[in-house]
């Protein structure tokens, strides 16, 4: 068997992430699945294990990083925390308003053509206010506390369980909420008649969709392991 196979997903994409944007491609979920070994993953979606393990043996060969990636294995939990906020946070503050406003938009117009829009816009809406809570307590609660474990706080520990599944368990609800968004939209598929703005959402709703994968990897698969190994250590 190929050493892959036994490896999960998450894991996989620790490791090196070019093979997160592969994951993307073939449908296979790895960030709130990522603890799915990778041949278990791959025989749920019907695809070939042994076909998939050699691609991404491939990928360490016929691509490269654009620029080199930061090992988040082994690198400071304060750095990688700071990454999440710059990047997948500030992201989402950036976008899920914009999104918002197409979406209102979209659907007022085009929703006699289009009526899964009404829908989407009820799903949407639920996925935007449950993410904005979402950042507020990672940025208020669970980081600060992760920060001052690592810092030798030991206290910070008390409680970091609780807050940790209940993260785990908005991103599974966030994950089933862009689930349906992509089924509504039958994969983000752009109609022929669609005006630039409806051609816009949907491409913002798969970018979104992208960016939030990587998020929920870097924490379910990385930050909160690590953090986990730290509750962990033995105390003094």
């Amino acid at each position: 068997m190929h050493p892959l196979l036994s490896k999960t997903l998450g894991e996989l994409v620790a490791a090196d992430e070019r093979r997160a944007a592969l994951f993307d491609r073939l449908g296979l979920d790895y960030c709130c699945g990522g603890r799915r070994t990778l041949e278990v993953a791959c025989r749920q979606r019907g695809l070939d294990p042994a076909s998939v393990a050699a691609v991404l043996e491939a990928l360490e060969t016929t691509e490269t990083l654009k620029e080199p990636a930061a090992d988040w294995q082994t690198r400071p939990l304060a750095e990688l925390i700071d990454y999440i906020v710059r990047t997948h946070h500030a992201y989402l503050r950036r976008e899920l308003p914009r999104l918002s406003a197409l979406m209102e938009r979209v659907a007022q117009v085009h929703g006699h053509q289009s009526t899964w829009l009404h829908e989407a816009q009820k799903v949407f809406g639920q996925l935007k206010l449950e993410l904005e809570a979402h950042l507020r307590s990672e940025e208020e609660v669970i980081f600060p506390l992760i920060q001052a474990l690592e810092q030798g706080e030991v206290l910070a520990a008390a409680g970091l369980e609780a807050v940790l599944a209940q993260a785990e368990s908005e991103h599974n609800a966030a994950g089933e909420a862009l689930d349906r968004l992509r089924t509504l939209s039958d994969n983000y598929r752009v109609p022929e008649w669609a005006c630039s703005s409806f051609q816009a959402l949907l491409e913002g709703l798969a970018q979104l969709e992208t960016d939030m994968h990587r998020h929920v990897h870097r924490e379910n698969n990385v930050l909160f392991p690590r953090a986990r190994r730290l509750m962990a250590r033995p105390t003094t």
